[in-house]
Parts: C-alpha cells; sequence; structure tokens
C-alpha cells in the first residue's frame, strides 16, 4: 500500500502573510495540526504545526505570521504519492512527527496522519500473519522438490535453500542461508537481470564452477508492485545436454557422409536452396495456410530418405530379389532435383492445386536432369520420371522388372516427407515381400497404419481404433 491510498486531502493552504489568530482559527476548524504555507501558484514553501503557534503564544509573539513561524520546505520531512507506507511509517516514528506533508514536485496533494499509517500497518502485519499460517505447509513442499530451488532478497541476501539445492550444489543450506551470494549478485547473472528487470526468465542452461550444465527459471518476488527478491529453481541437465550433442554430432556426420555422395556441390546447392512447407489443410476449402518454412527442406527431405533407405536395409529389404540398392540409392538422390517450389509466408492462404506445379512435370525434369547431365542408368532414370505416377498411369513399355523398386521408392519418398514436412512418427516391419508402414501425425490424410506386398502390389490398409 502506498501513501496515496490512505492520504488525507484535506487541507489548510495559507499565505506567507497569515496572521497567528487566522492560522488558529483554520487549524481549529479543519481539526488539523498544522497548516501549509504555499505561494501565489499553490507551492510548497513551509509548514506551520500547532508546536509552532503555541511556541509564538507563549512568547506574546501575537502579531507574528505564517512566514515568521514556518518550517521552511527545503528542511521539512514530505513523501511523494507512491512512497510505501511502510516507508512514511518508519520516517514518521524516527522523527517524532505525527503528520506527514504528501507532495507532487512541490504541489502539497495531501498529508498522512500517524493514526491511519498505524492502523494501516498493523493491518497488513496482520494479513501477512494470516497468509503465512495459510501457507506454512509451503516450507514442506519446497523441501520434497526434485528441483533446487533458491530465494534471494532485493540486496542477494539467501533466504531459502531447499535439499535439492543442496544435493546439486554441494552446500549445505545452514552455511548458504543469511548469507549474500557474489554468484547472484554478479553483473551478468539471470538473478541479477530478474532483480532489475522484474521479469522472469524461463528454461536458461547455466555452467557451474563445477562443470554443471544446470537448467534454470528464474522469477521476481513481487510485493505491492515492487520487485522485492527472486526465486530460481534449477535441474541438472549435464548428462542430457551430452547426449544431445552427440546427437546432433553424429547428425552432421551423416549429412558431411551423404555430402559426399554427392555427384557435385551443384546438387547440394541446388537441394539446399528448394523450401519446403508445413501446412494446416482445411478439408472444406480445399485450401492451405502456412505455418512453416523449412529453409533446406529438399536437401533435408533426401537426407531422411536415406535414412528410412537405411533402416530398411538393415532389415533385410535391400536383399530381396528385383530391389537392388544401388540403383533404389541414385533413384532417391536426383528424385527431385528438378523441384520448383513456389516462395510462401507463414501466415499465407493458398490453394495447393494452384499455386504448386503438378508433381509428375518435376519427375520428369529430375529425370531428364538426371540423364542427360550425370549420365544416370536408364533403371534411375526411369524411376524418376514415374515416382509420382499411379500403376494404372504407367506407360505400356515401362520396364516391369521395375515395379517392386517403384512400390519401395514411392513408400520412402512419401515416409521421408512425413518427416520432414509433418514431424510424423514413422515405423515399419518387413515380411518377405510384403512391408507393412505406420505413420502417425497431425495430418489425418496420414495418420494411418498399411501393408503393401511389393511383388503383387496388394494393399492393405489398417483402420486405427
Amino acid at each position: 500500500m502506498f501513501a496515496k491510498d490512505i492520504m488525507i486531502h484535506n487541507l489548510v493552504l495559507v499565505d506567507p502573510n497569515t496572521p497567528l489568530q487566522e492560522l488558529t482559527a483554520k487549524t481549529l476548524q479543519s481539526e488539523t495540526a498544522h497548516a501549509l504555507v504555499v505561494d501565489d501558484q499553490k507551492r510548497l514553501m513551509g509548514l506551520v504545526s500547532g508546536y509552532d503557534m503555541r511556541k509564538s503564544v507563549a512568547n506574546g509573539l501575537f502579531n507574528c505570521c505564517a512566514a515568521d513561524m514556518m518550517t521552511p520546505f527545503s528542511n521539512m520531512f514530505v513523501v511523494s504519492p507512491d512512497t510505501p507506507v511502510a516507508t512514511a511509517a518508519r520516517i514518521m516514528t524516527e522523527q517524532r512527527i505525527n503528520q506527514l506533508p504528501v507532495v507532487d514536485g512541490n504541489f502539497p496533494i495531501g498529508y498522512l496522519n500517524a493514526g491511519v499509517v498505524l492502523k494501516t500497518e498493523t493491518a497488513e502485519v496482520l494479513r501477512v500473519h494470516d497468509q503465512l499460517e495459510r501457507y506454512k505447509q509451503i516450507p514442506v513442499f519446497i523441501s520434497a522438490m526434485r528441483e533446487g530451488l533458491v530465494a534471494v532478497d532485493s540486496e542477494y541476501v539467501i533466504q531459502e535453500f531447499n535439499p535439492a539445492a543442496e544435493r546439486l550444489a554441494g552446500l549445505s543450506a545452514k552455511k548458504m542461508i543469511g548469507h549474500r551470494s557474489l554468484t547472484y549478485a554478479a553483473h551478468d547473472s539471470l538473478v541479477r537481470k530478474v532483480l532489475e528487470s522484474g521479469k522472469p526468465l524461463y528454461n536458461e542452461d547455466v555452467l557451474t564452477n563445477k562443470g554443471q550444465t544446470v537448467l534454470t527459471n528464474t522469477l521476481p518476488i513481487i510485493h505491492e508492485g515492487q520487485v522485492i527478491g527472486a526465486v530460481q529453481t534449477f535441474v541438472d541437465v549435464t548428462e542430457t545436454r551430452r547426449i544431445h550433442r552427440e546427437l546432433l554430432n553424429t547428425r552432421d556426420e551423416l549429412e558431411k557422409a551423404f555430402a559426399l555422395t554427392l555427384p557435385c556441390a551443384k546438387v547440394e546447392q541446388k537441394l539446399k536452396n528448394t523450401p519446403e512447407y508445413r501446412d494446416i489443410f482445411n478439408p472444406s476449402t480445399g485450401m492451405i495456410e502456412i505455418i512453416e518454412v523449412i529453409e533446406a527442406g529438399g536437401y533435408i527431405h533426401v537426407v531422411n530418405a536415406l535414412k528410412v533407405a537405411a533402416d530398411m536395409n538393415e532389415k533385410g529389404l535391400m536383399s530381396l530379389p528385383g530391389i537392388d540398392k544401388d540403383t533404389l540409392t541414385q533413384a532417391l538422390l536426383f528424385h527431385d532435383i528438378g523441384k520448383s517450389q513456389p516462395i510462401l509466408n507463414i501466415g499465407q492462404v493458398v490453394d495447393p492445386m494452384k499455386k504448386f506445379e503438378e508433381s509428375t512435370r518435376h519427375a520428369a525434369r529430375s529425370a531428364a536432369i538426371a540423364k542427360d547431365f550425370y549420365n544416370k542408368s536408364s533403371d534411375v532414370v526411369e524411376l524418376i520420371r514415374f515416382h509420382h505416377h499411379q500403376e494404372e498411369e504407367l506407360p505400356e513399355n515401362f520396364s516391369q522388372h521395375l515395379i517392386p523398386m517403384l512400390r519401395l521408392l514411392k513408400i520412402i519418398d512419401g515416409l521421408s516427407a512425413g518427416l520432414t514436412r509433418r514431424k510424423a512418427c514413422i515405423g515399419f516391419r518387413v515380411n518377405g515381400s510384403r512391408l507393412t508402414v505406420l505413420e502417425h501425425s497431425d495430418h489425418p490424410a496420414f495418420n494411418r497404419t498399411k501393408e503393401i506386398d511389393l511383388y503383387t502390389g496388394v494393399e492393405v490398409a489398417f483402420l486405427d481404433k
């Protein structure tokens, strides 16, 4: 609570020439123990207290005026409207004054009465006591937390240090509580940033002096609009971050290995400059809304396709008669080399049938590039040319020995699209020439399980229950 919330607005304002008798009458009439002396623009010049008036009467100075008795503004104790009541109470107690003017700049706007201030402070103490009683079980919860918890006041003095913090930091609460933390007071400390800004910081990694990586959340403690402290929770994520770095390194190594399989830098550059998009499909309008632009999407799509092919190879699918691993790999590398994508932005709503090129066209273009510029075999070229055709659309002279491999190429292409554009979870099982594919994503059309025989082309779809 602040001075403006409890101040009294009934002021006795007088000019410097107001005589003692008139001053006394005005203060008695308003039941106020003082008068404020102001100039002709209502700016505060000084204060005449009841003591000042009694002293003048006792000394026989009946003809004196306000200017003769007042305490000048420069020597007065005053507060602003936003001064906390607790601060005002301390001033009044230390200076032994019963009434304290409230000023806005040089202009008086009210005053605080000692009785009202005392009543307010007593009510605040009782309120805090009630809250403490209401929340007396909080220490039990803090002690049981898995996360470390440290609370500090505005001077960086540690007020709370729970058992998890002791365990994670290797320090005892007995030695920490009541001591100022130099670590938290450092200029680059997250706690300091929160205390100074009053804004929380979430999910920030901090490297400790013991080499640990801890994930922290730091929040301000705010009372009556003022930041009076901060609380920080933290958990050790050292091992999690190590595994994450290893996975990133593994991914980088895979991508470097993939780059070595590319015939030249032009192919890599083309794939990395082909974007892909995540979207939301509206079945009632047939329109899509772009929700994410996947930079280097063409490159990521081919990498994912090769990973899927590698997993299938481990399950023995590439050993199936009619499936040639090298031919399939080359087809995957070049199947989208001729793809052209429109430039779209997040939030844009488009008709995919009009905005995107028909898939058989870029397949034909990719096949021509693979043949004419990179001298790929006729099998590779044929697989690329027709990988977006339905089987009933294949020409009569299509090489029949390529049909099982074409079916597999389409499946791998689709699963990679799920990984790249739909963030799908995929899986598959191999049983001879039968391949069972599982895909789970937010897109209903691709949330499915189906089985296909690569030799016969017979498909069986399984409904999710």
